[in-house]
Protein backbone atom coordinates (compact mmCIF):
# COMPACT_ATOMS: atom_id res chain seq x y z
CA UNK A 1 0.00 0.00 0.00
CA UNK A 2 1.28 3.43 -0.92
CA UNK A 3 2.06 5.85 1.90
CA UNK A 4 2.11 8.88 -0.43
CA UNK A 5 -0.03 11.64 1.01
CA UNK A 6 -3.32 11.84 -0.89
CA UNK A 7 -4.82 14.86 0.86
CA UNK A 8 -3.75 16.98 3.84
CA UNK A 9 -6.50 19.47 4.73
CA UNK A 10 -5.70 22.24 7.20
CA UNK A 11 -8.18 22.76 10.03
CA UNK A 12 -8.36 26.11 11.82
CA UNK A 13 -10.25 27.11 14.95
CA UNK A 14 -9.78 27.01 18.71
CA UNK A 15 -10.28 23.24 18.91
CA UNK A 16 -7.35 22.70 16.54
CA UNK A 17 -4.83 25.11 18.03
CA UNK A 18 -3.01 22.30 19.85
CA UNK A 19 -2.67 20.31 16.62
CA UNK A 20 -5.17 17.70 17.74
CA UNK A 21 -8.21 16.24 16.00
CA UNK A 22 -11.58 16.01 17.81
CA UNK A 23 -13.24 12.65 17.35
CA UNK A 24 -16.43 14.06 15.82
CA UNK A 25 -14.43 15.57 12.92
CA UNK A 26 -13.53 12.04 11.82
CA UNK A 27 -17.17 11.68 10.72
CA UNK A 28 -16.59 14.50 8.24
CA UNK A 29 -13.62 12.70 6.70
CA UNK A 30 -15.54 9.44 6.55
CA UNK A 31 -18.15 11.28 4.47
CA UNK A 32 -15.36 12.77 2.34
CA UNK A 33 -14.10 9.25 1.67
CA UNK A 34 -17.59 8.18 0.54
CA UNK A 35 -17.88 11.22 -1.75
CA UNK A 36 -14.49 10.66 -3.39
CA UNK A 37 -15.36 7.03 -4.10
CA UNK A 38 -18.73 8.03 -5.60
CA UNK A 39 -17.19 10.71 -7.82
CA UNK A 40 -14.45 8.30 -8.95
CA UNK A 41 -17.13 5.86 -10.09
CA UNK A 42 -18.92 8.64 -11.93
CA UNK A 43 -15.74 9.71 -13.72
CA UNK A 44 -15.08 6.15 -14.85
CA UNK A 45 -18.57 5.76 -16.29
CA UNK A 46 -18.36 9.13 -18.05
CA UNK A 47 -15.23 7.96 -19.88
CA UNK A 48 -16.43 4.41 -20.51
CA UNK A 49 -19.88 5.02 -21.95
CA UNK A 50 -20.28 1.45 -23.17
CA UNK A 51 -20.30 0.24 -19.58
CA UNK A 52 -23.31 0.50 -17.29
CA UNK A 53 -21.33 -0.13 -14.12
CA UNK A 54 -17.75 0.11 -12.90
CA UNK A 55 -15.52 -3.01 -13.04
CA UNK A 56 -15.78 -5.50 -10.21
CA UNK A 57 -13.47 -4.52 -7.41
CA UNK A 58 -13.12 -0.92 -8.64
CA UNK A 59 -13.48 0.58 -5.16
CA UNK A 60 -13.51 -2.51 -2.92
CA UNK A 61 -11.32 -1.96 0.10
CA UNK A 62 -10.36 1.58 -0.93
CA UNK A 63 -10.14 3.91 2.05
CA UNK A 64 -8.47 7.02 3.43
CA UNK A 65 -5.87 6.19 6.06
CA UNK A 66 -4.84 8.77 8.66
CA UNK A 67 -1.04 8.65 8.64
CA UNK A 68 -0.21 11.53 10.98
CA UNK A 69 -1.34 14.94 12.25
CA UNK A 70 1.06 17.79 11.54
CA UNK A 71 1.42 21.12 13.34
CA UNK A 72 0.12 24.40 11.97
CA UNK A 73 -3.35 24.23 13.53
CA UNK A 74 -4.26 20.60 12.75
CA UNK A 75 -3.21 19.08 9.43
CA UNK A 76 -4.31 15.43 9.18
CA UNK A 77 -2.26 13.59 6.57
CA UNK A 78 -4.31 11.02 4.67
CA UNK A 79 -2.97 8.32 2.35
CA UNK A 80 -5.20 6.56 -0.16
CA UNK A 81 -4.96 2.83 0.48
CA UNK A 82 -6.55 -0.41 -0.66
CA UNK A 83 -6.80 -3.89 0.81
CA UNK A 84 -7.61 -5.53 -2.53
CA UNK A 85 -6.05 -5.60 -5.97
CA UNK A 86 -7.75 -4.41 -9.13
CA UNK A 87 -9.30 -7.32 -11.01
CA UNK A 88 -9.71 -5.86 -14.49
CA UNK A 89 -6.20 -6.83 -15.59
CA UNK A 90 -4.89 -3.24 -15.54
CA UNK A 91 -2.46 -1.98 -12.87
CA UNK A 92 -4.40 -0.56 -9.93
CA UNK A 93 -2.22 2.53 -9.61
CA UNK A 94 -2.61 3.41 -13.30
CA UNK A 95 -6.40 3.13 -13.45
CA UNK A 96 -8.14 3.34 -10.10
CA UNK A 97 -5.90 5.78 -8.29
CA UNK A 98 -6.04 8.26 -11.16
CA UNK A 99 -9.84 8.37 -10.87
CA UNK A 100 -9.65 8.91 -7.12
CA UNK A 101 -7.13 11.72 -7.50
CA UNK A 102 -9.34 13.41 -10.05
CA UNK A 103 -12.33 12.87 -7.77
CA UNK A 104 -10.46 14.64 -4.97
CA UNK A 105 -9.70 17.53 -7.34
CA UNK A 106 -13.41 17.78 -8.20
CA UNK A 107 -14.33 18.03 -4.50
CA UNK A 108 -11.75 20.78 -4.05
CA UNK A 109 -13.12 22.62 -7.09
CA UNK A 110 -16.71 22.44 -5.81
CA UNK A 111 -15.65 24.06 -2.53
CA UNK A 112 -13.50 26.67 -4.29
CA UNK A 113 -16.39 27.62 -6.58
CA UNK A 114 -18.67 28.08 -3.60
CA UNK A 115 -16.11 30.42 -2.00
CA UNK A 116 -15.87 32.53 -5.15
CA UNK A 117 -19.66 32.58 -5.62
CA UNK A 118 -19.20 30.71 -8.90
CA UNK A 119 -22.08 28.54 -9.99
CA UNK A 120 -21.73 24.85 -9.23
CA UNK A 121 -22.25 22.89 -12.42
CA UNK A 122 -25.46 20.93 -12.83
CA UNK A 123 -23.42 17.73 -13.28
CA UNK A 124 -22.11 18.09 -9.74
CA UNK A 125 -25.53 18.51 -8.12
CA UNK A 126 -25.82 14.77 -7.60
CA UNK A 127 -22.88 14.96 -5.19
CA UNK A 128 -24.15 17.90 -3.14
CA UNK A 129 -26.04 15.74 -0.63
CA UNK A 130 -22.71 14.47 0.76
CA UNK A 131 -22.07 17.93 2.16
CA UNK A 132 -24.91 17.33 4.58
CA UNK A 133 -22.27 15.24 6.37
CA UNK A 134 -19.01 16.91 5.32
CA UNK A 135 -18.46 19.92 7.56
CA UNK A 136 -21.51 19.18 9.70
CA UNK A 137 -19.41 19.06 12.86
CA UNK A 138 -17.63 22.39 12.29
CA UNK A 139 -18.19 25.11 14.89
CA UNK A 140 -18.71 28.78 14.05
CA UNK A 141 -15.01 29.68 14.27
CA UNK A 142 -13.76 26.62 12.37
CA UNK A 143 -12.88 25.84 8.77
CA UNK A 144 -11.17 23.16 6.67
CA UNK A 145 -8.88 24.03 3.78
CA UNK A 146 -9.24 20.95 1.56
CA UNK A 147 -6.84 22.26 -1.06
CA UNK A 148 -4.04 23.10 1.38
CA UNK A 149 -0.55 22.45 -0.06
CA UNK A 150 1.29 20.91 2.90
CA UNK A 151 4.60 20.73 1.05
CA UNK A 152 4.67 24.50 0.42
CA UNK A 153 2.53 25.46 3.44
CA UNK A 154 0.21 27.32 1.07
CA UNK A 155 -3.49 27.92 1.62
CA UNK A 156 -6.06 27.46 -1.13
CA UNK A 157 -9.46 28.89 -1.99
CA UNK A 158 -11.16 25.56 -1.20
CA UNK A 159 -11.95 26.49 2.39
CA UNK A 160 -15.07 24.92 3.86
CA UNK A 161 -16.82 26.61 6.79
CA UNK A 162 -20.44 26.70 7.92
CA UNK A 163 -21.30 29.50 5.48
CA UNK A 164 -19.63 27.84 2.47
CA UNK A 165 -21.17 24.48 3.32
CA UNK A 166 -24.65 25.99 3.42
CA UNK A 167 -24.05 27.67 0.04
CA UNK A 168 -23.00 24.35 -1.51
CA UNK A 169 -25.99 22.41 -0.19
CA UNK A 170 -28.52 25.05 -1.25
CA UNK A 171 -26.94 25.42 -4.70
CA UNK A 172 -28.95 22.45 -5.95
CA UNK A 173 -32.73 22.08 -5.88
CA UNK A 174 -32.45 21.19 -2.21
CA UNK A 175 -33.93 23.93 -0.02
CA UNK A 176 -32.93 22.43 3.30
CA UNK A 177 -29.66 21.40 4.89
CA UNK A 178 -28.52 19.37 7.89
CA UNK A 179 -26.35 20.91 10.61
CA UNK A 180 -25.27 20.55 14.20
CA UNK A 181 -27.39 22.47 16.70
CA UNK A 182 -27.56 23.41 20.34
CA UNK A 183 -30.70 24.91 21.81
CA UNK A 184 -32.38 25.58 25.13
CA UNK A 185 -35.91 24.34 25.63
CA UNK A 186 -38.76 23.50 27.95
CA UNK A 187 -40.28 19.99 27.82
CA UNK A 188 -44.07 20.10 28.26
CA UNK A 189 -45.05 16.55 27.29
CA UNK A 190 -43.91 13.00 26.63
CA UNK A 191 -45.63 10.10 24.84
CA UNK A 192 -44.14 6.82 26.00
CA UNK A 193 -46.28 4.77 23.61
CA UNK A 194 -45.14 6.67 20.52
CA UNK A 195 -41.63 7.15 21.97
CA UNK A 196 -41.73 10.90 21.35
CA UNK A 197 -41.61 14.08 23.41
CA UNK A 198 -42.26 17.72 22.61
CA UNK A 199 -40.10 20.75 23.33
CA UNK A 200 -40.77 24.49 23.34
CA UNK A 201 -37.95 26.49 21.74
CA UNK A 202 -37.24 29.84 20.09
CA UNK A 203 -38.09 28.02 16.83
CA UNK A 204 -41.52 27.08 18.16
CA UNK A 205 -42.79 23.72 19.37
CA UNK A 206 -40.96 20.65 18.01
CA UNK A 207 -41.42 16.91 18.36
CA UNK A 208 -38.41 14.69 19.10
CA UNK A 209 -37.75 10.98 19.09
CA UNK A 210 -37.42 9.49 22.57
CA UNK A 211 -34.44 7.18 22.97
CA UNK A 212 -33.72 4.94 25.94
CA UNK A 213 -30.59 6.79 27.02
CA UNK A 214 -32.44 10.09 27.65
CA UNK A 215 -35.85 8.84 28.84
CA UNK A 216 -35.18 9.43 32.56
CA UNK A 217 -33.97 12.98 31.94
CA UNK A 218 -36.94 13.77 29.71
CA UNK A 219 -39.36 12.50 32.37
CA UNK A 220 -37.69 14.74 34.95
CA UNK A 221 -37.84 17.73 32.59
CA UNK A 222 -41.59 17.17 32.02
CA UNK A 223 -42.16 17.08 35.78
CA UNK A 224 -40.24 20.35 36.14
CA UNK A 225 -42.00 22.07 33.23
CA UNK A 226 -44.22 24.28 35.41
CA UNK A 227 -41.12 25.43 37.30
CA UNK A 228 -39.62 26.66 33.99
CA UNK A 229 -36.77 24.16 34.25
CA UNK A 230 -34.84 24.44 30.97
CA UNK A 231 -32.82 21.75 29.23
CA UNK A 232 -29.87 21.96 26.85
CA UNK A 233 -30.16 19.80 23.72
CA UNK A 234 -27.47 19.11 21.12
CA UNK A 235 -27.60 17.05 17.97
CA UNK A 236 -28.34 17.24 14.25
CA UNK A 237 -31.28 19.02 12.69
CA UNK A 238 -32.72 20.05 9.34
CA UNK A 239 -32.70 23.81 8.61
CA UNK A 240 -34.24 25.81 5.77
CA UNK A 241 -32.41 28.40 3.67
CA UNK A 242 -33.27 31.08 6.27
CA UNK A 243 -31.51 29.04 8.98
CA UNK A 244 -34.78 28.20 10.69
CA UNK A 245 -34.87 24.79 12.35
CA UNK A 246 -37.39 22.54 10.57
CA UNK A 247 -36.88 19.13 12.14
CA UNK A 248 -34.67 17.58 14.80
CA UNK A 249 -33.07 14.49 13.27
CA UNK A 250 -30.87 13.22 16.10
CA UNK A 251 -30.20 14.14 19.73
CA UNK A 252 -26.67 13.48 20.91
CA UNK A 253 -26.82 15.31 24.26
CA UNK A 254 -29.68 16.14 26.63
CA UNK A 255 -29.01 17.89 29.97
CA UNK A 256 -31.26 19.46 32.59
CA UNK A 257 -29.88 22.89 33.46
CA UNK A 258 -29.15 24.46 36.80
CA UNK A 259 -31.46 27.48 37.32
CA UNK A 260 -28.34 29.67 37.25
CA UNK A 261 -26.69 27.98 34.27
CA UNK A 262 -24.30 30.55 32.82
CA UNK A 263 -24.46 29.48 29.16
CA UNK A 264 -28.26 29.69 29.16
CA UNK A 265 -28.26 33.06 30.90
CA UNK A 266 -25.73 34.43 28.42
CA UNK A 267 -27.92 33.15 25.58
CA UNK A 268 -30.86 35.08 27.06
CA UNK A 269 -28.81 38.26 27.37
CA UNK A 270 -27.73 37.97 23.73
CA UNK A 271 -31.37 38.33 22.69
CA UNK A 272 -31.71 41.81 24.24
CA UNK A 273 -32.04 44.72 21.81
CA UNK A 274 -31.42 48.43 22.29
CA UNK A 275 -34.11 49.90 24.53
CA UNK A 276 -34.74 46.63 26.36
CA UNK A 277 -35.45 48.46 29.66
CA UNK A 278 -38.36 50.90 29.25
CA UNK A 279 -36.77 52.41 26.15
CA UNK A 280 -33.36 52.50 27.78
CA UNK A 281 -30.71 49.80 27.91
CA UNK A 282 -27.86 49.22 25.47
CA UNK A 283 -27.66 46.00 23.48
CA UNK A 284 -24.89 43.76 24.84
CA UNK A 285 -21.87 42.75 22.73
CA UNK A 286 -22.71 39.19 21.61
CA UNK A 287 -19.13 38.22 20.72
CA UNK A 288 -17.77 39.37 24.08
CA UNK A 289 -20.59 37.56 25.87
CA UNK A 290 -19.51 34.36 24.08
CA UNK A 291 -15.89 34.91 25.16
CA UNK A 292 -16.99 35.51 28.75
CA UNK A 293 -19.15 32.37 28.76
CA UNK A 294 -16.32 30.24 27.33
CA UNK A 295 -13.85 31.56 29.90
CA UNK A 296 -16.32 31.12 32.75
CA UNK A 297 -17.12 27.52 31.78
CA UNK A 298 -13.42 26.75 31.34
CA UNK A 299 -11.81 28.48 34.34
CA UNK A 300 -14.44 29.07 37.02
CA UNK A 301 -14.15 26.61 39.92
CA UNK A 302 -16.53 23.68 39.39
CA UNK A 303 -17.34 23.45 43.12
CA UNK A 304 -18.04 27.17 43.54
CA UNK A 305 -21.62 28.53 43.63
CA UNK A 306 -22.98 29.97 40.40
CA UNK A 307 -23.83 33.67 40.28
CA UNK A 308 -27.04 35.31 39.18
CA UNK A 309 -26.28 37.42 36.09
CA UNK A 310 -28.06 40.63 35.16
CA UNK A 311 -27.60 43.18 32.35
CA UNK A 312 -26.91 46.84 33.09
CA UNK A 313 -28.44 49.68 31.06
CA UNK A 314 -24.91 50.66 29.96
CA UNK A 315 -24.49 47.35 28.11
CA UNK A 316 -22.42 45.54 30.73
CA UNK A 317 -23.26 42.60 33.01
CA UNK A 318 -23.41 42.25 36.77
CA UNK A 319 -22.74 39.00 38.63
CA UNK A 320 -24.20 38.53 42.12
CA UNK A 321 -23.50 35.93 44.80
CA UNK A 322 -25.19 35.81 48.22
CA UNK A 323 -24.49 33.60 51.23
CA UNK A 324 -26.56 34.60 54.29
CA UNK A 325 -25.26 38.10 55.16
CA UNK A 326 -22.34 37.93 52.74
CA UNK A 327 -22.80 39.60 49.38
CA UNK A 328 -20.50 39.72 46.37
CA UNK A 329 -21.12 41.85 43.27
CA UNK A 330 -18.96 41.92 40.15
CA UNK A 331 -19.51 44.39 37.32
CA UNK A 332 -17.98 43.21 34.04
CA UNK A 333 -17.18 45.66 31.23
CA UNK A 334 -18.37 44.08 27.99
CA UNK A 335 -15.75 45.84 25.89
CA UNK A 336 -12.66 44.86 27.88
CA UNK A 337 -13.86 42.05 30.21
CA UNK A 338 -12.31 43.97 33.11
CA UNK A 339 -14.31 43.25 36.26
CA UNK A 340 -14.70 45.15 39.51
CA UNK A 341 -15.46 42.85 42.47
CA UNK A 342 -17.05 44.32 45.60
CA UNK A 343 -17.73 42.29 48.74
CA UNK A 344 -19.67 43.38 51.81
CA UNK A 345 -21.11 41.70 54.88
CA UNK A 346 -24.40 43.32 55.90
CA UNK A 347 -23.95 42.05 59.46
CA UNK A 348 -20.35 43.05 60.22
CA UNK A 349 -20.05 45.91 57.67
CA UNK A 350 -16.83 44.30 56.38
CA UNK A 351 -15.94 45.36 52.84
CA UNK A 352 -13.39 44.33 50.22
CA UNK A 353 -12.81 45.46 46.64
CA UNK A 354 -10.59 44.15 43.84
CA UNK A 355 -10.24 44.20 40.05
CA UNK A 356 -9.56 41.34 37.64
CA UNK A 357 -9.10 40.94 33.90
CA UNK A 358 -11.47 38.14 32.88
CA UNK A 359 -9.91 37.92 29.42
CA UNK A 360 -6.79 36.46 31.06
CA UNK A 361 -6.74 32.86 32.23
CA UNK A 362 -4.37 33.69 35.08
CA UNK A 363 -6.81 36.16 36.64
CA UNK A 364 -9.53 33.53 36.94
CA UNK A 365 -7.52 31.72 39.61
CA UNK A 366 -7.58 34.95 41.65
CA UNK A 367 -11.32 35.27 41.05
CA UNK A 368 -11.86 31.74 42.36
CA UNK A 369 -9.73 32.48 45.41
CA UNK A 370 -11.58 35.74 46.06
CA UNK A 371 -14.93 33.91 46.05
CA UNK A 372 -13.62 31.14 48.30
CA UNK A 373 -12.31 33.69 50.83
CA UNK A 374 -15.39 35.86 51.01
CA UNK A 375 -18.31 33.49 50.47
Amino acid sequence: MSENIFIAPRLTGKRFEDSSLPVDILDDFRALEELIIEIAKGLYLEENTIRQRVPKGFSDGVYLKLVSIEDGSSIPMFALSTMMSFSSGLPFEEVNFSYFHRAKDKVIQIIANANSDSEISHDNHKYISYFNKIGRNLLDDESIDFGYNFEKSESSSAILNKKTRKRIILSSQQREYSAEFRLFALVPAIDLDKKTFSIETEYGKKECQLTENITDKVLTAVQEYNNKSYVSIQGNALFNSSDRLIKIQEITSFDILDPLDVSFRIHQLQQLKNGWYNGLGTELNKETLDVFANHFNSFYGSKLPLPAIFPTVEGNIQLEWKNNTRNLIATVNMETLHANFFYFDSDSDEEKEDNFDLSQREDWSFVNLFIINYL
